[in-house]
């Protein structure tokens, strides 16, 4: 691996900027990370003072030198608005009792290049929820596109809720209860199918932690499944119940003739079903009710 590219990388620079910043082209920045040809001592030397790390890290380097690296204190700059990275703390400190300092995971691409992907994929993720929300079976119906986009903004509204407080907690309680969020939405994709158990992680918690706990998705997975089974087999067998009946009603209706109702007589039973049915469901919401004139 190419240490000079790897360096750029981390330290959030493009060719371009680099180039820039120590006075070469981009094309010869370029062949020097591809390897065509050799950095010239006097660059060398002028690249390993501008990273602040040594020139043994610029040519081509190895796993654990790349460890190295990584595992190396970093700082951040400000470069004409330009957030960049570096080996080594800036000549001019605003405020030298004050110095934070960076340990970056390892990384294949920029930092910028990481947040256009990330915008990118909030603009996905935006898409998809507007989609969601809108989602209907009965597209003509004014009613039931008003239903699905109140109960899309009900289950995004409890999100939000739960991110905008933890937006207001203390910054050492945030990443926490963030990962207290996760372990619960995980939890409910495995019970549903959606997650594998080796899709999360499992943490040693007997030291510092903030993360996933694996053993408690588990667990939690295992009451949400146990409770939802439940619920499958009340409905599956309700939705069996009314099945039956209907088939029931049907067969009523062909053994014998009947007189066709009027109109009015159908519309006085219909409103009768529904208030019927609404003092036997209390908790229910109102549904519509569609009757078939004959």
């Amino acid at each position: 691996m190419n240490g000079l590219r790897y360096i750029r990388t981390r330290c959030n620079l493009s060719l371009n900027e680099l180039a820039e910043f120590i006075g070469v082209t981009r094309q010869a920045l370029s062949s020097w990370e591809n390897g065509k040809k050799e950095i010239p001592e006097q660059r060398l030397e002028q690249l390993a003072d501008f990273f602040g790390i040594d020139k043994v890290y610029l040519g081509e380097i190895s796993e654990d030198e790349k460890r190295c690296l990584i595992e190396k204190a970093m700082f951040r700059y400000d470069d004409n608005g330009k957030e960049t990275y570096r080996y080594k703390l800036q000549d001019e400190l605003t405020d030298p009792g004050h110095v934070p300092i960076y340990f970056m995971e390892d990384r294949g691409m920029s930092l910028d290049e990481e947040y256009v992907l990330a915008r990118r994929k909030k603009q996905e993720t935006l898409r998809k929820i507007d989609d969601l929300i809108k989602w209907t079976d009965n597209a003509d119906s004014i009613e039931s596109q008003t239903m699905c986009i109140n109960r899309g903004c009900r289950v995004y509204g409890m999100i939000n809720a739960l991110m905008e407080e933890m937006r207001g907690m203390k910054s050492y309680i945030r990443m926490p209860f963030y990962y207290e969020l996760v372990n619960v939405w995980k939890a409910m994709l495995m019970a549903y199918g959606l997650l594998e158990k080796d899709e999360i992680s499992y943490l040693d918690r007997s030291d510092y932690y903030c993360g996933e706990d694996g053993e408690w998705i588990i667990q939690l997975c295992d009451h949400i499944k146990a409770h939802w089974d439940t619920e499958l087999v009340f409905h599956e067998k309700h939705h069996e119940d009314m099945i039956n009946e209907m088939k029931k009603e049907r067969s009523l209706k062909q053994e014998k003739v009947r007189e066709v109702k009027s109109v009015k007589d159908q519309i006085l039973e219909a409103e009768k079903n529904n208030r019927q049915f609404q003092e036997e469901h209390p908790d229910h919401s109102q549904i519509s009710v569609v009757t078939f004139f004959k």
